[in-house]
């Protein structure tokens, strides 16, 4: 049997984002995962995700991991995905130039959003930008 997060980063190769649905009680995940959060079985499907969701909060920072260093400064939040999950990521098309940029922007949320692959740091990632 194929690794879960294999399946899942080929997937993301392709430009497909994929989460997982519980088959017993119908939890949906994001990222994937082998169990289910809600019930714990183990009976899960894989489902695409909608890509939309809405910001619930974002910030910046001033030490990103190392191997994002060179995409610095980038925003990056909390998602809750149309299918429930809240997911943190990347979030484009944010000014992230201040604090009070950031203050500002975080006073009007949530907003809609719509997730992409990106590859970044020679991975792909699921990001999210302003819908």
């Amino acid at each position: 049997m194929e690794r879960m997060i294999d399946k899942f980063y080929k997937s993301l190769a392709k430009g497909k984002i994929y989460g997982v649905r519980c088959r017993k009680c119908g939890y949906f995940s994001f990222p994937p995962k082998a169990g289910c959060a809600a019930c714990g079985a183990h009976k899960m499907e894989w489902k695409a995700i909608s890509g939309e969701g809405k910001l619930l909060f974002f910030s910046s920072g001033n030490l990103p991991p190392m191997k994002f260093a060179k995409y610095h400064p980038y925003a990056y939040g909390v998602i809750e995905l149309k299918e429930g999950p809240c997911f943190f990521t990347q979030i484009e098309g944010l000014d992230v130039s201040s604090v009070e940029a950031i203050e500002r922007q975080n006073a009007s949320l949530p907003m809609k959003v719509k997730a992409k692959v990106k590859k970044m740091a020679g991975m792909n990632i699921v990001v999210f930008r302003k819908a």
